[in-house]
């Protein structure tokens, strides 16, 4: 990372777009892959092997907020380290990072592996979908730190200011999964246990790529530093866990009202929200070790060019997409739904409404990312927690009983418009504090 006290502008947000660029492919490249994992799902496995996926998500999202945490608040203490001139000490904090995600993975694995049976039928099985949740989730959750380690790897290339490999262990990851499920799913005929296995090999074949790059040291730190590391990454773990609540939520709620199909609709709307979601996650995973380096730098006009460049990059993200969804929704989905009238109809429904959000949740996601990148936790976990709980779940199950089905698809819309009455002013405040408290150097 090469920024000079006295960088102009156009350097900084240069450099953010050569951070975030290579970022959002990759990500776009993961949500691809997803989408090609849930056609290979669909085709080898039908409707309830789609069912299955979206019970799952909401337990590996959970999980995967905890590696989150570790990693987002490792970076920033990395980040506020390298920025005041201490490159050993941003080391160590690597290594220190590492280890906790080890032993936080496979804590939680034992764990979940003896209780696999109840969380099943916890996260919304029946009798139909759980010999399929079974297979792929106990899969997933077994494996679960090779799963995750893409997280790590990725945040500390860009951390080394190497953001192209990001890019580069995307396609490897998505090639590796796309091949892999073709023989898995389709030749080889191994359905869920073969999506999960490929998924699980095709991650740690990523974070094989960038681990050549990695910068570590002596582990340093101690309990305060542990501390700094959980606390500061608390608002996207709990961004993640109350995301995946809310999931969990919108399927029980899809099972009683509408079933299976249900859920399968709603699977298929996931993965187009995933192509936003990813884009504008990869963006802010680029913006945490450039924003704390400004912070320990005692830049603030670094931090707010960051934060302008990136709305606006955001902001185009998210129109573009829901135009394009729009637009095209129904030859999307008809590669999903399999010839199947009933779950075609469904998904157009859901995703002409769902799809909504786009317009504004740019500003919630990086209002949270910005807080914690700034080590502003609380406050990011306020935006977490009304875009992705809060504001959901009310209208989730208040809306069905006057406007039925159509209720449950404007949730979500609904909860991101409520939010930015909550992240607008505490951005304004914070902006304001950080003018007061850094000295202004550009």
């Amino acid at each position: 990372m090469k920024f000079g006290i006295n960088d102009c502008g156009s350097v900084v947000e240069k450099r953010f777009l050569g951070y975030a660029l290579p970022s959002i492919v990759g990500m776009l490249i993961v949500s691809f892959q997803m989408m090609i994992d849930g056609i290979f799902v669909s085709k080898g496995v039908g409707a309830l092997g789609l069912a299955a996926v979206n019970i799952s998500m909401p337990l590996i999202n959970a999980l995967l907020s905890v590696c989150i945490m570790i990693v987002s608040g490792g970076v920033v203490i990395a980040g506020i380290a390298k920025g005041s001139g201490d490159d050993a000490l941003a080391r160590g904090f690597t290594t220190l990072t590492f280890v906790l995600l080890l032993g936080t993975c496979l804590f939680m694995s034992a764990v979940l592996m003896l209780n696999i049976k109840d969380i099943c039928y916890l996260l919304g099985s029946d009798d139909n979908t759980y010999p399929y949740v079974r297979t792929y989730l106990g899969i997933l959750v077994a494996f679960f730190f090779f799963y995750c380690i893409p997280n790590f790897t990725e945040a500390f290339t860009r951390f080394v200011d190497k953001p192209n490999w990001v890019f580069v262990s995307g396609v490897i990851c998505c090639v590796v999964n796309v091949v892999l499920d073709y023989f898995f799913v389709i030749r080889w005929q191994w359905g869920m246990s073969g999506a999960a296995y490929a998924t699980v090999i095709a991650n740690t074949s990523a974070a094989v790529v960038l681990a050549p790059n990695l910068k570590m040291g002596r582990i340093r730190g101690g309990l305060k530093d542990i501390w700094r590391v959980f606390y500061n990454g608390s608002s996207e773990m709990l961004t993640a866990v109350s995301s995946a609540v809310t999931m969990c939520a919108f399927n029980i709620v899809l099972m009683n009202d509408i079933g299976a199909k249900g859920v399968a609709a709603f699977t298929i709307v996931y993965y187009m929200n995933m192509i936003v979601n990813m884009s504008i996650f990869g963006l802010s995973q680029a913006l945490y070790p450039l924003m704390s380096y400004g912070l320990g730098a005692g830049n603030y006009d670094m931090i707010r060019r960051l934060l302008g460049v990136s709305m606006k990059t955001s902001a185009v993200i998210g129109v573009s997409v829901f135009i394009v969804i729009q637009l095209f929704k129904r030859p999307i989905i008809r590669v999903f739904s399999n010839d199947d009238t009933v779950l075609f109809s469904l998904a157009v429904t859901a995703a002409t409404y769902v799809t909504l959000h786009y317009l504004v949740s740019f500003v919630n996601i990086l209002g949270s990312s910005f807080h914690t990148a700034v080590e502003k936790p609380l406050e990011s976990v306020a935006i977490a927690l009304c875009r992705s709980l809060i504001f959901v779940l009310i209208p989730l199950f208040v809306l069905p009983r006057y406007i039925g089905d159509m209720g449950i698809w404007i949730a979500m819309p609904v909860a991101e418009v409520a939010t930015l009455f909550v992240t607008v002013p505490l951005m304004i405040k914070s902006m304001r504090r950080l003018h007061r408290n850094l000295a202004t150097v550009l």
